[in-house]
Formats: C-alpha cells, sequence, structure tokens
C-alpha cells in the first residue's frame, strides 16, 4: 500500500441499498473509527485542512494576546519592566510573538486552506500523499505547543541575562522550532507534489486557478527557506552542547541565527499567498473570471523570488560592520535590491487588479471577504513602502557620496530607521495582512470548508475590528521608528535615544488597542466556524468552490 492510497470514506458507500453483497455484513468489512480515533488517523484532506485551520487561528489569537502583553509594556517604555519582571522575560516574549504569529499561525492557516481547498480546485480526489499531510500537521502542532510550554518555562531562543534561562529549556524551545519547521516542510511538499501531479489531463501549470498558483510558487520558496531555518537550528543545538562554543547563558544567538525568518524579506514568503486569495475573492466578487492570468503568474512568480530571504544571514556576518568584507557590501546591495523589486511587483499586482475591475465594468458584491482582501492588499503595500524606506539610505547612497552635507541630515534619519520599530511595522504589515487574506479566504471557501457559508452579518462584524486593528498595530510600530523608537525593546539603551518619548508612548498606547481590536476580530471569526462546525452541514454551494 501506498502514501498516495486512501481508506474509503463512509460515504462513498450508496446508502438505501438492499441487494448485493455489500447489504450483508462481513467480518473482513472494514468499519472507519469515529470520534477522537477517526480524527488521530484520518487521511482526509479536508479533515486535515479544517485542523490546520482551527488550531492555526487558536494559536493566531495567542500570539496577538502575546503582542497586547508587548504592546502594555510598551505603553510606559522608561518606567522599567511592568509586565515582565526582568529584561529577558520580555526578549522570550517578544521572540515568542514572532514564532507563533507566523510560523504557528499565517503558514498553517495557509497550509489548511490548501489541503482542504486545493484538490477541488484540481478535481483530485484528496492530496498527493494523505498520510505524509497528516503526519505533517500532527509534527507541527505538537512542535507548536511544546515550543510555547518551552518558552514559558524560563526557556525561549537564548538569554540576554546570564543565568536568566534554563538550559533545557531553551535546548526544548530550539527542538520544538525544529519539530514545527519540520512539520511545515513536510506539508509544504505534500501541497507541492499535489498541484504538480494531480491536475487532470490537459490542464497544464498556467491554467490551475490563481490560489494554487500562489500555492506553488509559495510552497517553492517554502521548501528553499524551511531546511535553511532547520540548519540554522542544528548549528544552535550543537553549539548548546558543545563545550563553551556558544557562551551559554551570556547571549541570544539562537534567536539571532533564525531572525532572518521574521524580516525582510523573507516575511514577504510567508504571504505569497495572499496573493491568489485576492485575485480569486476580487474577481468572484465582480462575477467575472481573471483576465491575463498570465501576467498574473508572472508577478506572483518574481514576488516570491524577491522574498526569499535565506541569503540574509547577518549573524554570520563580520563582528565589525565597517569591515571591507565583499560578502557584506554584496548582502547590503541584494537586500537594497530585493527591498525595491519587491515594491515594484506589488505596484505592478495592484495594476493587474485594477485592470480586472475595469474589465468586468460592474461594481463588487461586498462581501467580508471583499473588504478583508481589499484591507490585506492595502497592509502589504504599507509593508513594501515600510521596506522601500528601510532602504533607502543604502539605496541612495550615491547622493551621499556626491555631497555629503547636502544630505546629512536626510541620511542620518535614514540611518537610525534601519534598526527602529519601523522594522516590527513591517512585519506586522505584511504578516496581519496575510492574515487577514486568509480570513477572507476562509469566508470564501467556507461551503467547501464547512458544508455550509459562514455567517454574513458575523462575518462583517469582524471586519472593522480585523482591519482597523491590524492598520492601528502596524501603523504605530512604523511611525514610531521615525521618532527613534527602537526595534527591539528589550534593549533599554536605545530608549535615550526616542524622540518625543511621550508622543511615542501614546502611540504604543493605541497600539496596543490595535491588538485588542485585532484579538477581538478573531475570536468573532472563529465563534463563526464553532458555529458552521457544529450546525448540519448544507448541499455544498457553487460559490467559491472551484475558483
Amino acid at each position: 500500500m501506498t502514501l498516495t492510497e486512501t481508506r474509503p470514506e463512509p460515504d462513498a458507500v450508496a446508502v438505501g441499498d438492499d441487494s448485493g453483497p455489500m447489504a450483508q455484513s462481513s467480518p473482513d468489512q472494514w468499519t472507519p473509527p469515529t470520534g477522537l480515533a477517526g480524527i488521530l488517523s484520518t487521511g482526509n484532506h479536508g479533515v486535515i485542512g479544517r485542523l490546520y485551520i482551527v488550531f492555526a487561528l487558536l494559536l493566531s489569537g495567542l500570539a496577538l494576546a502575546l503582542g497586547m502583553l508587548l504592546g502594555i509594556e510598551q505603553a510606559d517604555i522608561d518606567g522599567g519592566f511592568g509586565v515582565f519582571g526582568q529584561a529577558n522575560e520580555l526578549f522570550q516574549v517578544f521572540g515568542l510573538y514572532r514564532t507563533t504569529l507566523i510560523l504557528c499561525g499565517l503558514v498553517p492557516l495557509f497550509l489548511g486552506l490548501a489541503t482542504a481547498v486545493i484538490p477541488r480546485q484540481l478535481g483530485a480526489s484528496s492530496v498527493a500523499f494523505p498520510r505524509a499531510a497528516a503526519a505533517a500537521f500532527w509534527t507541527w502542532l505538537i512542535g507548536a505547543i511544546t515550543h510555547i510550554v518551552a518558552t514559558f518555562s524560563y526557556g525561549g531562543l537564548g538569554s540576554i541575562q546570564a543565568g536568566a534561562a534554563r538550559e533545557q529549556s531553551v535546548e526544548l524551545t530550539v527542538l520544538s522550532l525544529g519539530m514545527i519547521g519540520l512539520g511545515l516542510l513536510l506539508g509544504a511538499g505534500v501541497i507541492f507534489t499535489t498541484i504538480v501531479t494531480q491536475r487532470p489531463a490537459g490542464m497544464d501549470l498556467l491554467q490551475v486557478p490563481a490560489f494554487s498558483w500562489s500555492m506553488l510558487v509559495a510552497t517553492g520558496v517554502w521548501l528553499f527557506s524551511l531546511p535553511v531555518l532547520l540548519g540554522n537550528l542544528v548549528i544552535s543545538w550543537v553549539d548548546m552542547r558543545g563545550a563553551d562554543a556558544l557562551a551559554f547563558g551570556g547571549g541570544s544567538a539562537p534567536f539571532e541565527q533564525v531572525a532572518w525568518a521574521f524580516d525582510a524579506p523573507q516575511v514577504y514568503a510567508w504571504t505569497i499567498p495572499m496573493l491568489g486569495i485576492v485575485a480569486e475573492v476580487f474577481t468572484s466578487a465582480h462575477r467575472s473570471r481573471p483576465q491575463m492570468f498570465e501576467p498574473m503568474a508572472f508577478v506572483v512568480g518574481v514576488f516570491g523570488f524577491f522574498s526569499f530571504g535565506a541569503w540574509v544571514q547577518s549573524f554570520f556576518d563580520s563582528a565589525d560592520p565597517t569591515a571591507p568584507d565583499a560578502h557584506i557590501v554584496t548582502n547590503e546591495v541584494l537586500f537594497t535590491a530585493f527591498g525595491l523589486a519587491i515594491a515594484l511587483v506589488v505596484l505592478a499586482y495592484g495594476g493587474w487588479l485594477a485592470f480586472n475591475a475595469f474589465a468586468a465594468g460592474q461594481r463588487p458584491q461586498i462581501s467580508p471577504q471583499f473588504a478583508l482582501v481589499v484591507v490585506s492588499g492595502a497592509l502589504l503595500t504599507a509593508a513594501v513602502v515600510a521596506g522601500v524606506l528601510r532602504v533607502a539610505e543604502p539605496a541612495l547612497g550615491v547622493l551621499r557620496e556626491a555631497d555629503g552635507d547636502i544630505w546629512r541630515g536626510f541620511f542620518d534619519a535614514m540611518d537610525d530607521l534601519e534598526g527602529s520599530s519601523l522594522v516590527t511595522g513591517m512585519m506586522n504589515f505584511a504578516v496581519l495582512g496575510g492574515l487577514l487574506a486568509a480570513v477572507g479566504g476562509l469566508y470564501h471557501w467556507a461551503p467547501r470548508l464547512f458544508g455550509r457559508p459562514l455567517n454574513a452579518p458575523l462575518g462583517f462584524l469582524s471586519v472593522l475590528p480585523l482591519a482597523g486593528g491590524a492598520i492601528l498595530v502596524g501603523a504605530t510600530d512604523a511611525l514610531g521608528g521615525f521618532f527613534d523608537q527602537p526595534a527591539r525593546p528589550y534593549e533599554t539603551a536605545g530608549i535615550a535615544d526616542i524622540d518625543a518619548l511621550g508622543f511615542v508612548e501614546a502611540l504604543n498606547v493605541i497600539g496596543l488597542i490595535g491588538f485588542i481590536a485585532v484579538l477581538g476580530g478573531l475570536a468573532l471569526v472563529a465563534l463563526n466556524v464553532a458555529r458552521s462546525l457544529a450546525m448540519p452541514a448544507e448541499a455544498e454551494a457553487d460559490q467559491g468552490g472551484e475558483s
């Protein structure tokens, strides 16, 4: 029996037929398990997808709660550690917020949608490797739970204070993050293989729906990125187990080795599927099919290429940033080029959406998913604008060389932005934009996922806190960067450099309100999903099914 074989589902047997040998019970007839045993042993791609979605929503909520704690701490920057007893606890939550929001929330939410929806879009009976898909989910979930428990057990990705973390807990944190990466890697491989091999005869890759194409690009990038992340974790593990190789307890080396996964350009790589969701929901709202699909597919592919960021390994650069190392100069040039290129790609994608809206010739149908994908597109645009500001100083370095006196103040400001909270704002814009797009896809494909649409009034009720809160979270961090708020709040030495401290603290209070709003909106989404799962399924509607 191969990995691609699946046992017949209970509803595959005809109901109401009393004749034939199948009507007689046989001791050799296989009866599928039900209840918890059925969930634990399932190879049904729909069930696996729903499990991904439910747990990814729960863990996204936990990440937003962690963001709230960080917001409360930053509401009084110079007042010491109010919520957290020491700087290392703040550092632990700072790292856990990023790993949970991206690797335990956004990415598995996209994988859940893909696992449940893509086989239907391709006309396939299941994903390519259903048992591997199940193994990927359980590996990811066990790793995610262990990662959270280990961090709260005085673990985390290292320690910035001697003796502030337990060595065994930090080692378990690193290992559990490796489990998360391994599960996501296996899940990405399943989706990639499904799209490549499970298409019907006559359908080439440029004929698949937009979401399937975006997942093909995304999983391709993830299959190159996640092994590098796992390699960084192996290096950290070897250092921790070696003889004084890491000087354990006095540094944050494990986090520094994986920090590239939460920074530009890699942070955009985790959001690639949102481009496909936006395309499908946007064109469906205009009651049309995507026009000029090939240019859009090319744009998504180019976005994926420039979002690959595993090469940004600043941890391994020279300790002296002014050293004339060729690889440092090359990395800076590439980093700048990638930041500018992604902005141009997003601009081209926006042009494609505008062309499709014009070609449709009619007003869009307003729905929760349409509102969410419009806001998610705006958030991605804000993220790439913040990314351009971050690379503006090296990009315009020729002006500094031409006349450094005239441009000195401008470039000094750009230098300050590079290590400011603008970086955090860029990440929050991109990741929360991806989260909103994923929720929009959840509403769009709900009839296929749950057997019935999600409640529309409750969906509209969740749009305002999700959209408004995400904008507040990203905008306040980005604006705080212009007043020299440091990107890493546990580095207290940078607090003295903040301009207009009271204004920055007021911004952080507004950002805290944004976190509360997004968490409240996500709770409404979870309530809507729970309501649909609890109610009997209706006949599958055509809406959002194969598009």
